[in-house]
């Protein structure tokens, strides 16, 4: 029993260092990736900061406003050079356009209200974002701040309001698009509600493989722990005390596990 106890001890260490590991990423994502030097580019089109741009074929270093619902051809989004902290430009730079770093966008509530933690991508409006949905290919990342069409609106265009929000720029294939394939319904509904927002498919398993594992362990940790005590028990009656303080030592340590895992999936979809 002395033996198993330490056994588990040394587990619940390993888990809570992982736990601890995974806080700390959560708390500081900067710390895993800067932001790029924002680059200077040339351009036919006249663009304000905030527009989502296509690298133009036709021109070398050269970007365009993006067409509407081109999702596939998504680059990034024009920027205030005095807003990045480092810019690259050339003689024929015009434009700086960011494709990491927080950032203001234009967007539209044509796909919905904005929410903090929401995907956005582009409407069917040229330049302009909006809220994304699993029907686009592409994303430009997610927004931190809202916009719900009644304050802070710049313009309307048939009935849809347009402002600025702050958006986590991470250009990438829609999360949402692939959650509609490999997630089924009742996961992906659950890590909403766990985590507030939509959660890339692959963390949605990882963290159910983390809540299966410390299910697992917590269920075999108590069977065993009380199974070996009521063992104990039958053979040395005498030693009710010293069996029954060891089997609720097991028993806090099974619960304990669970409650790790528990913290695991909570960050892994949080993050």
């Amino acid at each position: 029993m002395t033996v198993a106890i330490k056994d588990i001890k040394r587990l619940c260490l390993w888990l809570t260092a992982g736990i601890l590991c995974l806080l700390v990423l959560s708390l500081h994502p900067g710390a895993a990736r800067a932001d790029n030097i924002i680059q200077g580019y040339s351009s036919k089109d006249t663009l304000e900061p905030g527009l989502l741009v296509a690298l133009d074929k036709s021109a070398t270093k050269s970007v365009k406003i993006l067409p509407g619902d081109d999702a596939d051809h998504l680059f990034g989004v024009v920027i205030d050079p005095s807003d990045a902290p480092f810019t690259l430009q050339s003689d024929n730079s015009k434009v700086f356009v960011a494709t990491s770093g927080s950032y203001q966008v234009l967007v539209s509530t044509i796909g919905g209200v904005i929410k903090p933690g929401d995907f956005v991508t582009v409407s069917n409006l040229s330049g302009i974002a909006q809220k994304a949905t699993s029907e686009q290919s592409r994303i430009l990342g997610q927004a931190v701040s809202g916009f719900d069409g009644t304050s802070n609106v710049i313009t309307t265009n048939g009935g849809s309001k347009i402002g600025r929000v702050t958006v986590q720029i991470n250009p990438q294939n829609n999360p949402l698009a692939n959650n509609a394939v490999l997630v089924p319904s009742f996961l992906r509904k659950a890590s909403v509600a766990v985590a507030g927002k939509s959660v890339p498919a692959i963390r949605i398993y990882a963290a159910l493989g983390v809540f299966v594992f410390a299910a697992v362990v917590a269920i075999l940790v108590l069977w065993s722990g009380v199974r070996g005590s009521l063992i104990a028990l039958g053979r040395n009656p005498l030693s009710r005390k010293a069996i029954f303080s060891g089997m609720y030592k097991v028993v806090f340590t099974g619960v304990g596990i669970f409650i790790l895992g528990l913290a695991g999936v909570y960050l892994l979809l949080r993050i």
